[in-house]
């Protein structure tokens, strides 16, 4: 929202191309997220399917094993892409921060906050799916949530630098 009410209008021509290119970005992010909510929802039901999978003989066992180790990795690969969607709308955030109306600051850091939950939700999904099996892509996550909360952080401070000029007390 901050992006769209400030490109096209004369007194913030000077961040016009700035909020055009964050606008570009978040949107073409908004389409990421809307697919990557139907791939978590696939994702979940396939894991669902395996774990439904008869466990009689040691056949269906060892089918049903197969099934849901592969299922879960894809349960797993969903929130990765999530949390790096969540870091890229975080850096367009942040561009946007600096290129925006300051009646709108308030819309910046709601966004970089909501991103930010939503790299937390995923890296608990990330931890939860892989736990102690797999520590390196649960570190990435770990890594990937304190470089969103860091780049959160930035963009907190960036809006109240920005506001900083119209409060008066």
């Amino acid at each position: 929202m901050a992006a769209n009410y400030t490109f096209g209008h004369e007194k913030y021509a000077a961040f016009d191309a700035a909020a055009r290119t964050a606008f570009e970005r978040l949107e073409a992010l908004r389409g990421d997220f809307m697919n990557l909510i139907e791939a978590d929802i696939a994702a979940y039901e396939n894991y669902r399917a395996a774990v439904a999978m008869p466990k009689i003989s040691p056949t269906e066992k060892a089918a049903r094993k197969q099934a849901m180790a592969a299922t879960l990795q894809q349960s797993t690969h969903v929130p990765e892409r999530i949390l790096n969607a969540a870091e890229d709308g975080l850096k367009a955030v942040l561009d946007l921060s600096a290129a925006t109306n300051p009646n709108l600051a308030g819309d910046v850091a709601s966004a970089a906050y909501f991103l930010e939950a939503c790299a937390r939700a995923a890296s608990i999904q990330v931890f939860s799916n892989c736990a102690a099996s797999d520590l390196p892509r649960c570190k990435a996550a770990a890594d990937a949530v304190q470089r969103c909360q860091t780049l959160r952080e930035t963009i907190h401070a960036a809006v109240l630098n920005m506001i900083q000029p119209h409060i008066t007390v």
